[in-house]
């Protein structure tokens, strides 16, 4: 793409201004600064206020010729090492950096999801993610999402992601149970179990889908240390169920 000399110097910070009085300087050599402002045509009070910030920036230096002061900036070549070198510096220091950014506290992004369209939507999130994951459900999952359940778990087979289930102790676990291997899962039973939800954890995120016919919601969560705490008591049940 194409960009002209003055889009080039305003990427590299340089105001309208500052093009004009540095192109005027950059074709003049060494000059003064009414010169520079004739050359600008920016008056001579601007020019001067210019020329400093430039000299302040590394970018214009002075010097004195004839009891006057002259003027001269850095050519485009000098302006490409200046970058290098802000660039290596900000590299000095960068894992510094993301450890002041990974102190502020991110808001989680929540997303709320309806019908089966929008179940359908958090179910295809999971198999992207390619994540192993952990779900605590009622078994009811079976008959209220059977339009598209059964097809997700032939997909995350095929995507090889692993799950491990908490459900209610109940006739459809047990069913559930004896197709674990096949279907590359593991399941337990948990006594009086009594929910109308499915929660699935994986990643740094996790779902819970409320399962109630024609009135589906999903609502997803996505953030590191609330799905770590989903995980923690996913794992408190584990260890009590059979």
């Amino acid at each position: 793409m194409d960009i002209t000399i003055e889009e080039a110097l305003q990427s590299f910070g340089f105001s309208p201004k500052e093009i004009k009085i540095y192109l005027a300087c950059l074709e003049l050599g060494t000059a003064t600064g009414n010169e520079i402002a004739n050359k600008s045509i920016i008056n001579r009070s601007t020019t001067y206020d210019i020329l400093k910030l430039l000299v302040e920036k590394g970018i214009a230096s002075k010097l004195i010729k004839n009891n006057t002061t002259h003027f001269e900036v850095v050519g485009p070549m000098k302006l490409i090492a200046q970058l290098e070198e802000k660039k290596a510096k900000l590299n000095s220091v960068l894992d510094k950096l993301k450890v002041i950014e990974e102190r502020v506290i991110k808001k989680p992004i929540v997303e709320v999801y309806e019908g089966h369209e929008g179940i359908k939507t958090i179910f295809e999130d999971i198999l992207l993610t390619k994540k192993e994951v952990e779900v605590i459900s009622t078994s009811k999952i079976f008959e209220v999402l059977n339009y598209y359940f059964p097809n997700y778990i032939i997909r995350r087979k095929e995507e090889r992601i692993f799950t491990r289930v908490i459900q209610e102790e109940s006739p459809k676990t047990k069913e559930v149970k004896k197709k674990d291997k096949n279907e590359f899962r593991k399941t337990k039973a948990i006594e009086n179990m009594d929910i109308n939800s499915a929660t699935f954890i994986y990643g740094d995120k996790f779902a819970i889908i409320r399962l109630v016919k024609n009135e589906l919601i999903g609502i997803l969560t996505w953030e590191k240390n609330l799905a770590e705490d989903q995980r923690k008591l996913f794992e408190i049940l584990w260890n009590q169920a059979k």
